[in-house]
């Protein structure tokens, strides 16, 4: 126990300095290793082993289908589908706002991708029309993070990797149900804040011809999200073939359909893509060094036997993860606390009779609260930079918000039947 507390308090200080994760938690693993005698070329072969997965190359597959979708016109068919449900309603950008992120979210994978996006289309038109820059950053943020809980996900692969023993296609159908009840908890939200307000309402007219348009824009949109959760769901390709198919799609698309990707933005969309996987890359690699350390040591069993001793209940387990989760995403980005923390936890919650897609929706849920709660919380900072509002205001406007995400957090926690039949209904 010694050597796990050490282990935290270093990691923790490295952090306070504002050493990137990834690295902090490498220099705290390297300094345990040679602690605890381990042989420095051993450190060395599990950074390999930890990326020696043919399974990982879904990951940088997803993300670049995901940003040349977002440089194919895609965004803008979104929006005028949801100008044309929402548009004639009080606050209507608002509530497209949400609506755009759900649909969005399922496309990118990505939350942060989602408040960028979204939020530099949406924000400045949203408040300049009803000058109340805090409230359309708020719901920016917060909507954001409901987008990658509609599949395909990005975080649910990075989980069924490191779970080890979860179906992806299982993590996706589990979270159609949530996505949709946390986009509409938060249509209820704006629409309580909404009511004293004095906004101007659209009043654009749409003919038949109008509509057909946009639902025909539309339809090239959706298809991508469908194509990759029934293909993988029907057993008909892996996620990485899922991945490649979304990227083919999307280059035909952009190319000879939209016409809006160029050579500039496909090079600019594999360069994040280059980023963002090797963040990830990084954070595995190590990941798979901590996990390794400390399974030697025998901590995952002391921290076993700590929980067991504290309650046999499932339910009081969940909810001691649930306070766990959500303290660690106020300091550690979703990604790498799942890799810190589900190696030790997701057997845990096998040993307690809880499901494996179970307890992976919840922790995605969980940690995702994370992305819009201080101090970390990048989708509120990204969404307040666009707004330019302080952070400080916007985060007061996202209470009401993060309260209706929390109780559905809670009971998506407590009942799992309430989704689980989705994943059941197909054998997961």
């Amino acid at each position: 126990m010694a050597v796990l507390i050490s282990f935290t308090i270093l990691f923790l200080i490295l952090i306070a300095v504002s050493v990137p994760i990834g690295f902090a938690l490498g220099i705290a693993t390297l300094v345990g290793f040679v602690a605890t005698d381990g042989p420095l070329d051993l450190f060395a072969q599990r950074l390999w082993t930890g990326l020696d997965s043919f399974s990982l190359i879904a990951i940088p597959f997803f993300i670049l289908a995901g940003e040349l979708m977002g440089g194919s016109g895609i965004l803008q068919r979104l929006l005028d589908f949801a100008k044309l449900l929402l548009g004639r309603i009080k606050g209507s950008l608002l509530y497209i706002n949400i609506f755009v992120s759900m649909l969005f979210g399922g496309i990118n994978g990505s939350a942060i991708a989602d408040t960028s996006a979204v939020g530099s289309m949406l924000i400045p038109g949203t408040k300049k029309e009803y000058k109340d820059g805090e409230i359309v950053a708020a719901v920016t943020a917060t909507s954001s993070v409901v987008g990658p809980i509609i599949p395909p996900s990005l975080p649910m692969l990075i989980y069924a990797f490191a779970a080890a023993n979860v179906s992806v296609a299982g993590l996706f159908l589990a979270g159609i149900v949530p996505g949709i009840i946390l986009g509409l908890s938060l249509i209820v939200v704006t629409y309580i804040l909404l009511r004293k307000k004095d906004y101007p309402q659209d009043k654009t007219k749409y003919t038949f011809k109008d509509v057909l348009i946009i639902l025909r824009r539309f339809s090239i949109a959706v298809i991508l999200p469908v194509i990759i959760v029934v293909g993988i769901t029907a057993g008909i390709v892996t996620p990485t073939e899922a991945g490649c198919l979304g990227i083919i799609y999307a280059l035909v698309i952009g190319f000879f359909v939209t016409k809006e990707l160029t050579m500039k933005s496909l090079y600019d969309a594999l360069l994040r893509t280059v980023i963002v996987t090797s963040i990830v890359m990084i954070l595995i690699s190590i990941g798979n060094v901590m996990t390794w350390w400390i399974s030697i040591e025998g901590i995952p069993t002391m921290v076993s036997s700590l929980f067991q001793s504290m309650t046999s209940s499932a339910v009081v387990f969940l909810l001691l993860m649930l306070a766990l989760y959500l303290f660690v995403g106020l300091f550690i980005e979703q990604a790498a606390a799942m890799i810190m923390l589900v190696p030790i936890f997701a057997p845990m919650a096998v040993s307690y009779g809880i499901d494996p897609i179970h307890f992976g929706l919840f922790t995605v849920m969980a940690l995702g609260f994370g992305l819009v709660t201080p101090p970390v919380g990048l989708c509120l900072f990204v969404a307040s930079t666009i707004a330019k509002v302080p952070v400080q205001r916007v985060f007061v406007v996202s209470i009401p918000y993060l309260i209706a995400m929390f109780i559905v957090l809670l009971m998506m926690t407590l009942f799992p039947p309430i989704y689980m039949w989705v994943p059941r209904l197909f054998g997961f």
